[in-house]
C-alpha cells in the first residue's frame, strides 16, 4: 500500500491533554497538495500493510459496531466517544502519555475505512533568545515526533469486514497489562500479530530442533524448516503449523508433539494462517548461515537443500564441508 493510494474524506485533530478540562477538537480541510495530507495519507497506507498489527473483528451487536461510521459523515460522533474515553483513561493512568489525536476518514482502494492515530508528545530543551539578548534553556514538554507510524497508537477499522487492525502497544490500566485501545476504547478482543505469530513459530522450532536432535544434525532440520515454511508461504500465502509438524518433525513424534504443545501454550492455531506479501518476501529471502569460526555465508532459501547448488560433508570426525557449486563468478 502506497499514500498515493489514499483517499482522504475528512481529518479531525484532537489534544488529548490530562491538563486540559477536555479533549478539544476540530475538524480541517485539507488539499492534496498540503504537507499534512501527505502525512496522514502515509500514516494510513502503513496502517493497512504493518505486519506488526494486531487484529480484531466485531458483531453487529458489539460496542463497537454502534460508533464506527459507515459515512464520512459519522465521523464527528465517532471522533467525540473515542477522544472523551481516551482523555478519561490519560487522566487515571500515569503510565498513558498526552498527546495528539488524528482522525480519519479515507478510501483505499475504494473501500472505506476509520482509523485514530495518537502521537504522543516528546519533551526537549529549547533555546530561547528573549528581547533583551538573554539565551536561555527550556523544557518543552509538548513538542510532536517526527517519526511515522512507529511513533503512533493507532487503529484503523474496515466497516465492510468489521475488522479492526490496532498497534502492538500495552498499558497499565488498573494494574491490569492490557492493550487498551482494544480492550477499553473499542471494547475488543485482539489476536496475535502477523509478525509475532512468525516469529513464534521459528523461535519455537528452533528450540524443539536443538532439544530433540542430534548436535551434528540441528543444521540440516533448521534449514528443513525454513525451507518448509518458505515454501509454503510462495506457494499458497499461508503458513501453517500442522504442515511444519507433518513434513519437518515426520521423523521424531517426540519434537512433533513438543511443537504442538508448544504453539497451543501460544495460542498459534493449527489452520493455515494468511501472510502479507511482505511476510512472505520475508520468509523466501536469503538465509543466513554462520559456522563455529565464524565464516557467514548468505544463501537463498530454495538452494539450502538443494545439492546441485550446496552440499554440506560430514566427515567421520564430526566437522562439516560446505560445498557451493554451479558458480559461474566471484565477485569480492
Amino acid at each position: 500500500m502506497r499514500a498515493g493510494d489514499i483517499e482522504i474524506y475528512k481529518v479531525f485533530l484532537t489534544t488529548i491533554d490530562a491538563t486540559l478540562p477536555c479533549p478539544n477538537r476540530s475538524e480541517i480541510k485539507l488539499d492534496e497538495e498540503d504537507v499534512l495530507y501527505g502525512y496522514i495519507a502515509k500514516l494510513c497506507a502503513a496502517s493497512l500493510s504493518e505486519t506488526g498489527a494486531v487484529t480484531a473483528n466485531y458483531a453487529d451487536d458489539d460496542f463497537a459496531a454502534e460508533i464506527v461510521p459507515k459515512e464520512p459523515e459519522g465521523m464527528e460522533v465517532f471522533v467525540e466517544s473515542v477522544s472523551e474515553h481516551i482523555y478519561e483513561l490519560v487522566r487515571d493512568n500515569a503510565e498513558l502519555r498526552a498527546g495528539s489525536g488524528i482522525f480519519v476518514y479515507f478510501l483505499a482502494e475504494e473501500r472505506p475505512f476509520a482509523a485514530m492515530f495518537k502521537l504522543p508528545f516528546q519533551e526537549m530543551f529549547c533555546c530561547r533568545l528573549d528581547s533583551e539578548g538573554n539565551v536561555s534553556w527550556m523544557l518543552n514538554s509538548k513538542v510532536m515526533p517526527k517519526g511515522g507510524l512507529r511513533q503512533c497508537e493507532y487503529f484503523v477499522i474496515d466497516p465492510e469486514t468489521q475488522s479492526v487492525r490496532l498497534s502492538d502497544t500495552e498499558h497499565y490500566i488498573e494494574d491490569v497489562r492490557c492493550n487498551y485501545l482494544a480492550e477499553h476504547v473499542l471494547q475488543l478482543r485482539v489476536r496475535t500479530s502477523e509478525k509475532k505469530t512468525v516469529e513464534t513459530m521459528n523461535e519455537a522450532a528452533v528450540e524443539v530442533i536443538r532439544e530433540c536432535y542430534p548436535k551434528e544434525l540441528v543444521p540440516e532440520k533448521i534449514m528443513d524448516y525454513k525451507r518448509e515454511v518458505a515454501g509454503r508461504a510462495e506457494s499458497s500465502g499461508c503458513v501453517s503449523v500442522a504442515c511444519v509438524e507433518e513434513t519437518v518433525f515426520a521423523d521424531s513424534e517426540t519434537a512433533g508433539e513438543r511443537y504442538r504443545e508448544r504453539m497451543e501454550r501460544e495460542q498459534i492455531p493449527r489452520e493455515p494462517i494468511a501472510v502479507s506479501p511482505k511476510t512472505e518476501r520475508a520468509l523466501t529471502r536469503k538465509q543466513k548461515i554462520v559456522t563455529d569460526n565464524g565464516i557467514e555465508l548468505l544463501v537463498p532459501i530454495g538452494y539450502l537443500r538443494n545439492p546441485d547448488f550446496v552440499e554440506y560433508v560430514q566427515a567421520d570426525d564430526g566437522k562439516i564441508t560446505i560445498l557451493l557449486k554451479e558458480i559461474n563468478s566471484i565477485e569480492l
